[in-house]
Order: structure tokens, then C-alpha cells, then sequence
């Protein structure tokens, strides 16, 4: 994914890499929604395959960490096919079509996301109440209440290879989807008169707010 530094201005942004560029002007309507929809997946992914990479580099400790990366990598994956009010969901069924051990990796991984880090309701966390009873011989009998906590371990290098391969293969459909797009936008711009294309508004960027938080953001 391509990275260019950006700056504010008074009038919108500045857009480094581009010397003979004078405007960056928004774009609006269902295909620019979409390229910003892909384009938010491309970082996700991008961010997911990072976190892998991390988890070889920091080595097995701090244990937490890796735990960390682990669970960020798969839901940054997973968010890019859960339902979103603002962000179009990524197809499964496109992504991975005919691939039946592909669908049955990525169910797996939804449900370690849904109902372990997430949600907690299967038994990959478990808590098991007892009381440490002692010999009898002590003015009481319970020594301690106590609570075994189990967790399964799911970070192996089997489904860290699987997960590897998911996001590999979601991020080549998802820039292959960008790509098309732009060239279709770029087609259709370069169809218009210069001047309407300068009169365009130029893109702008406003600092979100805590008072957004809880608000779906606005679309193109």
C-alpha cells in the first residue's frame, strides 16, 4: 500500500510526491464510497500482516505481547468482513470461493473472534470455582476460596499459518478491486473539462471529536 506525507493547510490538504499537482479535489458517489471502503480494508490487512510479522520479531516473551498481536491480527482481519454501519463488509464467499478448506479456516477464526476475544461464550475460557478443603485438624476446614482459570492456547503455528494465508489472499482481492476502480474513476474524470474538475471542492479533513464517538461517520 502506498504511503505519501500529508500536510493541513488553510485550504484542505497538501499531498507530497505530486510537484506538478495544484488541486486534490474530492470525489463523491458509489464509486468513490467504495474506494474509500477498499481502501480502509487495504489498511486493516496491511495492519493484520504487521501484527504477524511482530509476533516473530518480539520472540516468546513478553508472553502478553504476543498474546496481543495475536488477537489484534485476527480481529483487524475479521473486521473487514463483520457488518459495519459506516464501512462495506468484504464478500467471504468471493474472496475465498471454491476454496472449502479457506471457508472452514475462516469460520474457525470468526468464531475464536466472536465468541473468545471478543464475546466470551465457548469453553476456551474456563472457570472452575472450588475450595481448598484441609485435613480437618484446624479450628476451620476451608483454607481459601479459589477460582482455575484455563485458556486455550490458539496462537500454534498451524493457525498462525492459516491466518497468514486468509489475509494474503484478501488483501490480493481487495487491490486488485482497488486498482479496477481507480482506473474506471480515473476514465471518468479524465473525461470531464479541466475547468469542471478544478471547480471541484478540494478534500478537507476534520479532527473527529469525542462528541462523534458513538455517531456513524459521514460517507463520500
Amino acid at each position: 500500500m502506498e504511503h505519501f506525507p500529508i500536510s493541513r493547510t488553510d485550504t484542505g490538504l497538501h499531498i507530497e510526491g505530486f510537484p506538478d499537482a495544484v488541486k486534490v479535489v474530492r470525489l463523491n458517489g458509489l464509486k468513490a464510497k467504495r474506494l474509500a471502503d477498499l481502501a480502509l480494508h487495504k489498511a486493516d490487512l496491511e495492519f493484520a500482516v504487521q501484527c504477524l510479522e511482530a509476533i516473530n520479531q518480539v520472540g516468546d516473551r513478553p508472553w502478553v505481547v504476543q498474546q496481543a498481536l495475536w488477537r489484534s491480527a485476527i480481529v483487524h482481519m475479521m473486521k473487514c468482513f463483520g457488518d459495519s454501519g459506516a464501512r462495506s463488509q468484504l464478500s467471504v464467499k468471493k474472496i475465498y470461493k471454491g476454496d472449502s478448506l479457506a471457508l472452514t479456516v475462516f469460520d474457525y477464526f470468526k468464531n475464536l473472534r466472536n465468541k473468545h476475544f471478543i464475546h466470551d461464550e465457548n469453553s476456551y475460557a474456563q472457570s472452575l470455582p472450588g475450595a481448598v478443603l484441609n485435613k480437618g485438624n484446624k479450628p476451620f476446614k476451608i483454607e481459601k476460596i479459589i477460582c482455575v482459570n484455563t485458556v486455550a492456547e490458539t496462537l500454534e503455528q498451524e493457525n498462525y499459518s492459516n491466518l497468514q494465508l486468509l489475509i494474503e489472499k484478501a488483501r490480493d482481492w481487495v487491490d486488485k478491486e482497488f486498482e479496477a476502480l481507480c482506473e474506471a474513476l480515473t476514465k471518468e474524470l479524465e473525461a470531464e473539462p479541466y475547468e469542471n474538475l478544478f471547480k471541484r471542492e478540494a478534500i478537507s479533513f476534520n479532527v473527529p471529536t469525542v462528541n462523534e464517538i458513538d455517531k456513524n461517520r459521514k460517507t463520500p
